[in-house]
């Protein structure tokens, strides 16, 4: 088969090429979480190479080790949905790994059970199991048919569009906006990514399209590339996890700088003063009509002024007042009461709040003090 190179291909590999560089960076930055920019940089690289092996494919190349790629696109496929998954947690909830995070990793344990002993065959051996299509030898099919195998991948992507969603609307208020629209960014990319991926297979399935030559995920790939890059050279501050985008949201109904000078320093009095936070029924709504402004003015002065979003805002106050609680050797509040007396409601909001301030569980800090 003649190797044919076409404007495309080109274009598909430069983009290869550039998200296998952002992956590197992305391994390399020291600022911000370090984990977290690995976990994207596997993500990227694994991109990278996903893509130079669409492009061998696409433009027939035979080279020595073109059999050694067989089956090895399994790897990225089922790959994508858990790390993006685990760098979006991570972002969102800035909590360390836990055991049960390692379950992300059965569907890429699942991939080396079918292929693994194929994988690490001599390049021989996988040249006549080619030639020869006798790969049932090396690979261990069940329980899932060789046929079957592109559509439970598919599956398995759609289930993690779901995933990371639902992760999203729980997690979002936890941090900035900018943040925010960096996490549903790299959502809807990933979901417009697996949508194309079903309906690839899907065209194919029913005859629609033919597999060779057809450069639909090829398309999508370059867009989820695009995106980050713009990210990663436009916004540099990704690296740090303190994005930030120019919005342009207040842009044409703002409030003035001396407006909101003002408004500021009435809302740290009002905090500090009046202490606002304490109330736990306290909402952006009912904060905005102590300051006589709008909804939308109180979320730009706080989001501008403080670089937080409303609950942060609110629940660093929260935070600081319970940290006191618990200094105070003389009050004999348990953990529990001191979260409804800090201005919390709830529980988990006030140990998820506590530990991503502080770094520890409230009961520890109490110890530490002690």
């Amino acid at each position: 088969m003649e190797t044919t190179i076409n404007i495309w291909i080109m274009l598909f590999f430069a983009f290869a090429i550039q998200a296998f560089v952002l992956g590197i960076l992305f391994f390399l930055k020291r600022k911000g979480d370090r984990v977290a920019n690995s976990i994207f940089g596997i993500f990227l690289l694994l991109f990278s190479y996903n893509q130079l092996f669409n492009c061998a494919y696409w433009s027939g190349y035979e080279g020595s080790y073109v059999e050694h790629m067989s089956f090895t696109n399994f790897i990225p496929w089922v790959s994508y949905g858990p790390l993006l998954y685990i760098y979006i947690k991570r972002v969102l909830r800035k909590t360390p790994f836990t055991w049960r995070d390692l379950r992300h990793a059965i569907p890429l344990v699942w991939i080396f059970w079918v292929f693994g002993r194929f994988y690490f065959l001599p390049h021989a051996v996988k040249l006549t199991l080619a030639q020869n299509q006798t790969y049932s030898t090396y690979v261990n099919w069940w329980p899932i048919p060789r046929q079957y195998m592109i559509y439970t991948v598919t599956f398995l992507m759609l289930i993690y569009v779901f995933k990371i969603y639902h992760l999203y609307k729980r997690e979002k208020d936890n941090v900035t906006q900018p943040q925010r629209f960096w996490v549903k960014s790299l959502w809807m990319c990933f979901t417009g990514y697996a949508l194309v991926f079903f309906t690839y297979f899907m065209l194919i399935y029913f005859r629609l399209m033919t597999i060779s030559n057809d450069y639909l995920i090829g398309y999508a790939m370059v867009f989820f590339i695009g995106i980050v890059s713009y990210f990663s050279f436009m916004q540099p501050s990704i690296f740090s996890g303190a994005v930030q985008i120019p919005f342009t949201k207040y842009k044409n109904n703002g409030l003035s700088s001396s407006i909101a000078v003002e408004m500021k320093d009435k809302l740290v009095s009002l905090m500090e003063s009046d202490k606002l936070y304490l109330d736990n029924s306290l909402t952006l709504d009912a904060l905005s009509e102590h300051l006589n402004l709008s909804r939308h003015h109180t979320s730009q002065l706080i989001n501008e002024h403080f670089e937080v979003n409303y609950f942060e805002f609110v629940n660093n106050y929260r935070i600081d007042e319970a940290m006191k609680l618990l200094q105070d050797k003389k009050n004999q509040l348990n953990i529990n009461q001191i979260i409804y007396s800090s201005g919390f409601n709830n529980r988990t909001s006030f140990y998820n709040a506590f530990k991503k301030k502080t770094g520890i569980s409230p009961k520890s800090y109490r110890n530490k003090i002690a």
